[in-house]
């Protein structure tokens, strides 16, 4: 269950790179050599008069994301025993499904071509998941009650900036995808992530200048089977244990009696001990398929270049279902 902070972690690979925009030199400028080895076409840019960023960088960014998901499909076994019949997405009753992150991200980019950025991804991120639930077997419903879990992942990840620039605006189009591991998970978790931003650039001084954008911001899961886990169930719903016991005392004689009798038969069957709350120290096994309520967000930021070697980033996207932070240093080099 707490697979489903993991979408949010995802959202780190989203970082891309903007290349800076054109803006014309002296002509005494256009007949030196070009330095470096990228972006192709590098001589070409530089004759033509245009200056052009440092063409390779490295980048550590800071990202906080909050978001919503819901939940189409859920199937759990206990102790090897399939039990997705009884416990399953409608019995479970899954509500609010709220999953944060913060995490850093690092990534190597590289201006190809100049109107090319291709750049890979590591991304160390710690989150959790509250996942609210009201139970209902067909003898009457639960108490509401949430399942809070805290976890860590990893991820790795590529992709590509699509990069024009015409006088002092810019249109920057990006493409991604990452793949996600947790020791909850047994599969990788994969997401696509598209982005388009336009924006301007105000010039401060030599080297030195900010640019301001907006853009809208795609993402979505590539499993589309959804994923399998494992977690003991205690971890996974802490308040299960009180919640069951103010439910069953509620219920009536005949009810407790149904009840009873199915806890016997799971009994037999897997052997542990639901009654007596020994249940709670077995192991989940669990299938999942989760979806994100808002799959697009609006996105704003600026990027302050303080000299060629130092870009400074920050930005922020919003949608109904979703918070998104992020802020981090750029150091670009020659290659």
């Amino acid at each position: 269950m707490s697979k489903l902070c993991l979408i949010s972690y995802l959202l780190l690979i989203s970082i891309s790179t903007f290349g800076q925009l054109e803006s014309h030199n002296n002509l005494s400028d256009t007949t030196s050599i070009y330095p470096y080895t990228f972006p192709i076409w590098g001589q070409e840019i530089q004759n033509k008069g245009i200056e052009f960023p440092l063409p390779a960088g490295i980048s550590v960014h800071y990202v906080y994301n909050e978001m919503y998901l819901g939940i189409s499909e859920f199937g759990m076994g206990i102790n090897g025993h399939d039990l997705s019949p009884i416990l399953n997405e409608k019995t479970l009753g899954f509500q609010t499904t709220r999953a944060t992150t913060n995490g850093i991200n690092l990534r190597g980019d590289l201006f190809t071509l100049p109107f090319l950025n291709v750049y890979g991804l590591f991304s160390y991120v710690e989150g959790g998941t509250e996942v609210g639930l009201q139970p209902d077997f067909g003898n009457g419903k639960f108490p509401y009650f949430s399942s809070s879990v805290i976890f860590e992942a990893i991820s790795f990840g590529a992709g590509a900036t699509f990069n024009y620039g015409y006088k002092d605006y810019f249109v920057s189009v990006d493409a991604n995808y990452s793949g996600t591991k947790s020791d909850l998970i047994k599969d990788n978790v994969g997401i696509m992530v598209n982005s388009i931003r336009v924006g301007k650039k105000f010039n401060l001084k030599k080297d030195r200048f900010v640019t301001f954008y907006v853009g809208t911001m795609y993402r979505n899961f590539t499993n589309q089977g959804g994923s399998h886990g494992s977690i003991v169930l205690k971890d996974a719903m802490p308040g299960f244990e009180g919640a069951y016991q103010q439910w069953y005392d509620n219920l009536s004689t005949g009810q407790r009696i149904i009840i009873d009798a199915g806890i016997k038969a799971i009994n037999e069957n897997i052997g542990t001990d639901i009654g007596n709350g020994g249940v709670m120290n077995s192991q989940i096994d669990y299938h999942i398929k989760k979806d994100l309520l808002k799959k697009w967000t609006f996105q704003f930021g600026g990027q302050f270049q303080l000299s060629k070697r130092i870009w400074i980033r920050g930005e922020y996207g919003v949608s109904d279902y979703s918070k998104f932070i992020l802020t981090g240093i750029n150091y670009r080099f020659g290659i």
